[in-house]
């Protein structure tokens, strides 16, 4: 593979993952104006993507300090560690819908390769991207039969603020891989090249997670898209559905939790930090019953503040002021949308 191929690659196995199996569950409220909703969320991720390419060369976070100092820094860590223990969390839960074991069994399995720092090389994930994408196609394909049209297409009748709110918000939570960028940079060592390489690998993840939500939506899921589909088909194809639905929510997750390691320090506190922090979100998911796409949606949220920040930083370095405004203003709105609802 040369330079570019690379890169597309290592952006889409960063940004492809198992929270694309919350997306069919909101946009079965939706029906077909649920596409719209992806797009949105699919340009928006775009916006991002080119206002950090264009704003340093270096990390996001470096920017960060240089404009707004150390404590902003901290708070856009702070997001950004919020945004990876949400995903393990719903990792977890839908681990735990295709694997019903006891909760202790659960962590053990999945604390394991963090106990043992089993590293995947590069190669590794980006297989497992592009395998998930493969199993996408193959449960859209298998699931486009039993689709059910409905007969007003674009109707938002009955349609909750809500849905189109966590629709949103899990898609770009599903279209997040953005501090894949600064790495690609260095790799191409141009940023037009850069540009074209993120485009590419977003553009491919876009046109192949909007037939699945669609499809598997028109099936009427409930639930986890993964355990919806296990329980659509017969056997085997159930069982197959079930066995790779583990595969790719436990890889996802210790894939997660190593990088998240990482940020810590590979050590027992990195561990406990890790372990302990996810347990804790896990208890209060189940204390609280909160459904794995309304996780999938606040780790999305916790994406629109970091947004929020790329975009002042880049105002503030009086880089692509007029596209950041952009930005800021539509991050604006949805936290706007979102608080209106506190009062409905």
């Amino acid at each position: 593979m040369d330079k570019f191929d690379t890169s597309v690659s290592l952006i889409i196995s960063s940004v492809v993952g198992a929270g694309v199996f919350a997306l069919p569950v909101i946009a079965g409220q939706l029906g077909l104006m649920s596409a719209v909703f992806i797009l949105v969320a699919f340009v928006y991720m775009l916006g991002l993507g080119y206002v950090i390419i264009e704003m340093t060369p270096g990390t996001v976070e470096e920017e960060v300090e240089i404009q707004f100092g150390k404590k902003m820094k901290l708070i856009l860590r702070v997001i950004e560690y919020g945004i990876m223990f949400l995903a393990l969390v719903s990792y977890i839960i839908g681990l735990k819908a295709h694997l019903p074991v006891h909760d202790f069994l659960i962590f053990s399995i999945l604390a394991l390769p963090l106990i043992l720092e089993l590293h995947f090389p590069a190669v590794f994930t980006q297989f497992l991207a592009f395998f998930i994408l493969v199993f996408l196609s193959a449960l859209t394909l298998g699931t486009v039969p039993s689709m059910e049209i409905p007969s007003t297409l674009f109707s938002t009748s009955g349609v909750k603020t809500s849905s189109m709110i966590s629709l949103f918000l899990a898609s770009i939570f599903a279209f997040f891989g953005h501090n894949m960028i600064p790495r690609i940079r260095t790799i191409l060592r141009n940023k037009n090249k850069t540009k074209k390489a993120f485009y590419t690998a977003l553009s491919i993840v876009f046109l192949l997670y909007l037939p699945f939500t669609i499809a598997v939506s028109g099936t009427g899921v409930s639930g986890i898209a993964t355990e919806h589909l296990a329980s659509f088909f017969s056997n085997p194809f159930s069982s197959i559905i079930d066995l790779l639905a583990v595969v790719v929510f436990y890889t996802s997750f210790v894939i997660f939790g190593l990088h998240l390691m990482g940020d810590f320090g590979f050590n027992l506190r990195g561990l406990l930090i890790v372990v302990l922090g996810t347990l804790f979100l896990y208890v209060l998911t189940n204390l609280f019953r909160i459904p794995f796409h309304i996780v999938i949606a606040s780790a999305g949220f916790g994406v629109s503040m970091y947004a929020a920040i790329v975009s002042l930083t880049a105002i503030k370095a009086k880089k692509l002021v007029k596209f950041a405004y952009y930005l800021l203003g539509m991050t604006l709105f949805i936290w706007l949308f979102l608080l209106a609802q506190l009062f409905v």
